[in-house]
């Protein structure tokens, strides 16, 4: 689902148009949310405003960086720093309890994935204003994948947790939307529709599935988890845009495999 909506967004001509339209998806299934798992406890107030906003700037920074990169050279850059970030955070200042081989795993999935950003951006001779914003990027999924994190476990209701974080999400970003576009919400209705539904759909399950699963594994390797998405993104494009395994996409493939195999086995 996470590859789904990013091979959405790739597709779109207009990412800011797409990114609003994915957001803005979100709030249909938020309020039903509402109904069912309810609002967390109050104590958890300042991680659910803390994580709106990282969340918005991540947004805000990722769409920069498509203005200076790829998505091949973005994507694989940002995703793969976080969770050498979330490692680091989490051996630094919290007791997380993460076992050798996971940690094997992590390396694994982070430097195949920065390898092989870092391979499109040589090949490409990119703006080296992308690969920064790739790496600010980075930094803003490691701080609300932590923030997010802790929030679920501190309430326990994972998913009233993100029902409230997409919300206020939502209303952050569909002001900026509208300041930087009058007639956003017309657009998105008129060529957004698939972006909307089926972007914000996925999305929002997605990320909805990550809060939860951190009430069970460490972050740092939920994180690496969700990462390996791009695997799905490959045979998207292969089976949808005729791209081609070439050697470098082979290299990433075997490492995040290792990868997700010495997490299985942590």
């Amino acid at each position: 689902m996470h590859a789904l909506w990013n091979f959405i967004l790739r597709g779109s001509e207009d990412k800011f148009l797409s990114m609003t339209a994915v957001v803005l998806g979100h709030i249909p299934f938020a309020l039903i949310g509402i109904l069912v798992f309810g609002f967390p406890d109050s104590n958890a107030l300042n991680y659910i405003l803390a994580s709106a906003l990282l969340h918005f700037l991540y947004q805000i920074f990722l769409l920069n960086a498509y203005k200076f990169g790829e998505l091949s050279e973005i994507y694989p850059i940002a995703r793969g720093l976080s969770p050498l970030i979330i490692i680091s955070i989490s051996f630094s200042f919290f007791e997380e309890n993460v076992s050798f081989y996971e940690v094997v795993g992590i390396l694994l999935i982070s430097l195949s994935l920065i390898i092989y950003g870092l391979k499109q951006f040589l090949n490409n001779d990119t703006n080296i204003k992308g690969f920064s914003l790739a790496l600010i990027t980075g930094c803003f999924i490691a701080s609300y994948s932590i923030v997010d994190g802790y929030g679920a476990r501190i309430t326990q209701n994972p998913i009233g947790f993100y029902i409230s974080m997409t919300l206020i999400n939502g209303l952050i970003f569909y002001l900026y939307a509208k300041w930087k576009d009058r007639d956003i919400i017309k657009r998105i209705f008129i060529s957004g529709k698939s972006s909307f539904f089926i972007g914000g759909t996925a999305s929002y399950a997605a990320y909805g599935i990550v809060v939860w699963a951190c009430l069970f594994l460490p972050i740092a390797v939920v994180s690496s988890i969700r990462e390996t998405s791009i695997l799905f993104a490959i045979l998207l494009g292969l089976f949808f845009l005729k791209e081609k395994i070439n050697l470098i996409k082979s290299f990433l493939i075997v490492g995040l495999f290792f990868g997700l195999l010495f997490l299985r086995v942590g």
